[in-house]
This record gives structure tokens, C-alpha cells and sequence, in this order.
């Protein structure tokens, strides 16, 4: 039940209760026929205990005898011979062979016919089906067994109304919970999109009273949200650039002090709060305001990052991209995320091996080295910020430990996911990114933003 949504619980909980509904309905049918006589024996039955009764009474009494013999559904009449309009129907031959022994074992010898009579007179009298006997006198018996007893609206059994009505009735109700519950589901979305970015996506207040206040709620505490992060940021860059200042004054100082293992270590120190200061600022204006996207040729990105690590004295290959990869996000995002992932890449393993394929939907990056990996453990914690691995891989290279937590950041505000995993069979990290490919609304790849300049 947990993968299907509130509509499809209610219409399988409708569903269930008219299934229910019948199978107590057909239940309590045959638990009822199991204590009587089945039809076709009931109605020989009654044929049988008519004729009998018919036959030693005085004809005279005859009328008076028809009349309660007659009931609703069950008509006698008698003929001094068969009716010419009367035909024999073999569909109910089953039905005369019953009536039939049982007139046998009244009086053996005594035909019983069963058909129908003309449209007609069926139509007229109800009768859906004719049975004929022969009496002691040697006229004969006509019994009509209708279903007037059962109740008809426009020519069909109230039951069958009644279950059609009910279907119709669970339809439009499951179609108006629908619709109640087509703003929650919006709510739903809106909310899982907040978590990947922080800028309010305003819902707007439809449905019931108690969810229409749910949304106006959460409205605000986007809004919130949102003044608590932008202060967040401000507050951050205001520290940053103060620091800064002090930060430049100390390094210029340091400059005019005479050369000394000293000196060098000061100047590696504030280079490092330098970084780790630009890395939290960057961190903390990553979580607020996303820049707009656009639509990037994400192989032509790839590569020109390739090229530019190069040019920069590090190890890359690159396998054979694929033409026309268009994806919607800002070209400095992306270039900040293959940057990231390439440097740790160089810098853990010596060299990035980068591979770049479309599965479906979306495109794939994958970067490898040949460093040492990161321990099992620690895999579902790289993308924390701050977080560092062993020596290994972090505090014998520097950083600050809010690279990947940034490429992540990042990648879930644009629809993307990534992942980190040991290679299996040999030494090394591999680097894996998804993003959903830029299509149109007819379902055909984007061109970029610089093809359609063009």
C-alpha cells in the first residue's frame, strides 16, 4: 500500500467494499437456496401439487382453487385443449424432464410440454416460460411462470439498476476526492522541491478549509525559510570580507619578515583560512538564490573543462563524448561541479580518466581515478560539510572538506543526482553524475542557449 497514492487508496478501498457488497449478497443466496428446494424443483413442485389438487376437486370449486393457486409470478389457467400458438422450447428441457417425473410418480402416463407461447401473449402476460399438463378430465393445465416478481425500473431488474447506479456513484466519488486531493499533491511537490533549493515556491490555496490554512501555513514558512537563509548568507559575507582585511594586512606583513621556515608555514596558514573562508562563503550563497538555468551542450563543457585542467598541468583523459547533450543549468554551476570532480580526481589519484554516455533521460559523467579510494563506511558521509576521510585523502592534500558538499548542492537543485563508489577489482574512485536531459514539450532534446543565439 505504501507506493500507491491517496486516489488510488480510495478507489481500491471503494473498490473492495463493492466486491465485498456482492459476494454478501451471493452469500446470502446460496445459504438461502441451500435450505430450500432449487428453482426448477420448486416450480415442478408446484406444478404437480396444483394438478393434484386440481384433479380431486369438483369443478365447480375450480375457479375459486385458480385464483389461490395464482399468485404473483405463477399463473394457472385451464383449456380444453393445447393453444395453437403454444411452441415447444428445447432450451428448458431440463425443466419439463423434472416436471415431468414428477408427474410420473403422481400419475404415470400424463404429458407435460414446456416452450413459450407467441410474443404476444408473453409480452401480455409475462410469461417467460409455458408449461402444459394434462388433467384427470382430460383438459389441460397451462401454468405461465414470469419474473414479474422481480421489481423492474425501465425494463431491467432493480438489482442491476441498483449495482449500476453504484458503480456510477463510486466513479464520480472517487473523481471528486481526486480533485480534493489534487492540491495536496501539488503541496506534496512543492515541498519536495523547497528541499533542494531554498527560494519560496508559492503554492496556490485550493480545497478544503483545513488545507487551504496547511498551504498558507507553509507559505510562510517558506518565506521564512528563505529570510533566515539570505540573512544566513549576509551575515556569512559580511564575516568573510572582514576577515579578509585582517587576513591581507597579516599576509603583507608576513611578505616583509625576513625568510624563514616560520615565515613560509604563516603564509601557507592564511593562503588556507583564505580558502576555507572562500569555500564557506560559496557553500553558504549556494544554498540560497540558484541562478536562473539555461539550456548547456554538456559534452562541449566537459571538454572545455578537460582542456582548461591541461592547460593547468594535470592528468586528464577523455574518452569520446557524445554530440548534442543539452541539459538546463547555469554554465558556471556546471563548470564548478566537473572542476571539483576532476581536481579531486588528480589530486587523490594522480590522474582523471572522464567517460560521458546518455542513459535514457538523463546524461552520465563518470570520473575515475587511481588514488586509494575512501573507506565503505565513511561513502554515505563525503557529502556532508566539512567532512574529511582519512589523512589520506584529505588533510595530506589540503581542502576544506565543502568541495563535494557543494557539487551536491548543486546537482539536486538542478533535478541531478551523484554518487560516489570504490572500483571494484582495482584501486581507485569512481565518480558517477546524472542530469536530466533538456527536452521540449514534444519530448525532442533543446538546443542550447548558444545554438539558438546562433
Amino acid at each position: 500500500m505504501n507506493q500507491f497514492g491517496i486516489v488510488a487508496r480510495i478507489a481500491l478501498i471503494v473498490t473492495v467494499a463493492l466486491v465485498l457488497g456482492q459476494l454478501a449478497v451471493v452469500f446470502t443466496y446460496v445459504r438461502q437456496n441451500d435450505r430450500s428446494q432449487p428453482p426448477p424443483f420448486a416450480i415442478a413442485n408446484r406444478i404437480v401439487s396444483v394438478v393434484r389438487l386440481i384433479d380431486d376437486m369438483p369443478v365447480e370449486l375450480r375457479p375459486e382453487a385458480l385464483a389461490v393457486a395464482s399468485v404473483t409470478g405463477f399463473k394457472v389457467s385451464i383449456a380444453e385443449r393445447i393453444p395453437p400458438s403454444f411452441e415447444d422450447d428445447l432450451s428448458v428441457t431440463r425443466m419439463r424432464v423434472i416436471t415431468q417425473s414428477m408427474i410420473d410418480e403422481y400419475v404415470p402416463g400424463r404429458f407435460v410440454r414446456a416452450g413459450r407461447l407467441e410474443p404476444a401473449a408473453a409480452r401480455s402476460s409475462g410469461a417467460i416460460l409455458t408449461f402444459l399438463t394434462e388433467l384427470k378430465t382430460g383438459e389441460v393445465a397451462i401454468f405461465n411462470v414470469s419474473d414479474d416478481t422481480t421489481l423492474r425500473i425501465w425494463s431491467l431488474p432493480i438489482g442491476f439498476v441498483a449495482g449500476f447506479f453504484g458503480v456510477a456513484v463510486a466513479l464520480l466519488a472517487i473523481f471528486a476526492v481526486a480533485r480534493e486531493a489534487r492540491p495536496l499533491v501539488r503541496l506534496a511537490q512543492s515541498i519536495d522541491t523547497l528541499g533542494n533549493r531554498a527560494e519560496p515556491v508559492k503554492v496556490k490555496e485550493h480545497g478544503a478549509r483545513e488545507l487551504r490554512s496547511l498551504i498558507r501555513a507553509i507559505n510562510a514558512m517558506q518565506e521564512r525559510i528563505f529570510g533566515l537563509v539570505n540573512n544566513r548568507t549576509v551575515f556569512l559575507g559580511a564575516i568573510s570580507h572582514d576577515l579578509k582585511t585582517y587576513l591581507t594586512r597579516f599576509r603583507l606583513r608576513l611578505e616583509m619578515m625576513p625568510h624563514g621556515a616560520h615565515r613560509d608555514k604563516a603564509i601557507r596558514d592564511v593562503e588556507a583560512m583564505e580558502q576555507l573562508l572562500g569555500d564557506a562563503l560559496l557553500f553558504a550563497s549556494d544554498t540560497a538564490a540558484h541562478p536562473e538555468a539555461e539550456t548547456v551542450d554538456f559534452s562541449e563543457t566537459v571538454g572545455r573543462c578537460a582542456r582548461e585542467a591541461e592547460a593547468a598541468g594535470m592528468s586528464v583523459s577523455v574518452a569520446a563524448l557524445p554530440e548534442g547533450v543539452p541539459v538546463r543549468i547555469p554554465q558556471t554551476a556546471l563548470c564548478r561541479v566537473i572542476d571539483n570532480l576532476v581536481s579531486n580526481a588528480v589530486r587523490y589519484g594522480e590522474r582523471a580518466r572522464i567517460a560521458v554516455e546518455r542513459r535514457g533521460a538523463f546524461v552520465c559523467l563518470v570520473v575515475e581515478d587511481d588514488g586509494p579510494g575512501i573507506d565503505p563506511q565513511n561513502l554515505g558521509l563525503v557529502f556532508e560539510p566539512f567532512f574529511r576521510g582519512e589523512p589520506s585523502r584529505n588533510r595530506a592534500h589540503g581542502g576544506t572538506g565543502l568541495g563535494l558538499s557543494i557539487v551536491k548542492q548543486i546537482v539536486d537543485a538542478y533535478g541531478g543526482t551523484i554518487a560516489l563508489a570504490n572500483i571494484e577489482g582495482r584501486r581507485g574512485l569512481r565518480a558517477t553524475l546524472n542530469l536530466p536531459l533538456a527536452r521540449g514539450e514534444d519530448g525532442q532534446d533543446l538546443v542550447t542557449d548558444r545554438n539558438r543565439s546562433e
